[in-house]
């Protein structure tokens, strides 16, 4: 009995079987079979993955690990500002009369500050005499351009004096050749042109022709002319000496000064050419 129910029972789960499932193996077999052989053909066309690679050994150190900068030096002030200030009570300097005004508080002065344009510098020390220390309010504005005007003033003091410490001498004869003048004034020229102190030493030479009172004048008016055509430079002492002897001439130049006039050396060569 046992069997011939089991017998039973197999036979509908065949029977549904080769109904609903056989049927659709049966159709979807072909498209499996496609599917994988396009799989394997992808797989055996794919590039194969290049091997990982180590990073090179770098001694560059971690950021957690590197160098800081130098932390920036506190700055050192002469006079007290705002809270630093310990008095109770100061003396403001009055902008106006530039006198002293009343005793106030620090705490009113401070609090009707405006603390980002403003701020209240202590003057004076702290003393049994005068236990009201005198203070005044400084605009932050017109303290950054004074200090500006200072600097500028500073560098221009250092310019002029670097600038006279930079003396060309030149060395003339009264009785010097044209080329030779020519070639002089060029260089007394580009010197005042540059802002430099140029020392003109004029002399006559111990043996050799000696110059005429006509030719002395002649080449001290050439070198006055070059020096006078620069624009700013002016002739800081008059000639020391005397016109045929030794003598000497002293001008100072204006760095970056356009010139008024260039007079001509060729025709100071013609001439003693044709001399």
């Amino acid at each position: 009995m046992a069997s011939k129910h089991i017998s039973h029972t197999i036979s509908p789960m065949k029977a549904l079987y080769s109904i609903f499932v056989q049927p659709t193996l049966t159709t979807l077999r072909p498209q499996l079979h496609i599917l994988s052989r396009n799989a394997t053909a992808r797989a055996a066309a794919a590039p194969t993955t290049a091997p990982l690679t180590r990073r090179a050994f770098t001694t560059t150190p971690p950021l957690h690990l590197s160098k800081k900068k130098p932390a920036r030096a506190a700055e050192v002030r002469e006079h007290k500002w705002n809270e630093e200030i310990t008095a109770q009570q100061i003396q403001l300097v009055n902008p106006e009369t530039n006198a002293l005004d009343e005793p106030v508080t620090r705490y009113d002065v401070l609090n009707s500050l405006d603390l980002k344009t403003h701020r209240l510098v202590q003057l004076t020390e702290d003393t049994e005499d005068k236990p009201y220390p005198v203070c005044k309010i400084v605009s932050k504005k017109e303290e950054y351009a004074a200090e500006k005007r200072k600097k500028e003033q500073q560098k221009e003091i250092k310019q002029a004096a670097a600038k006279e410490r930079s003396v060309k001498t030149l060395e003339l004869n009264w009785a010097i050749d044209g080329n030779d003048l020519a070639h002089r004034l060029e260089k007394v020229r580009t010197f005042l042109e540059e802002g430099r102190r140029v020392e003109v030493v004029l002399a006559a030479k111990k043996r050799g022709r000696k110059a005429s009172k006509e030719e002395c004048a002649e080449v001290l008016g050439k070198i006055r002319a070059v020096a006078e055509g620069v624009r700013g430079a002016k002739e800081i002492k008059a000639m020391e000496g005397a016109v045929g002897g030794f003598a000497t001439l002293v001008w100072q130049g204006k760095a970056g000064a356009a010139q008024v006039a260039r007079p001509a050396a060729q025709p100071v060569v013609q001439e003693q050419e044709k001399a």
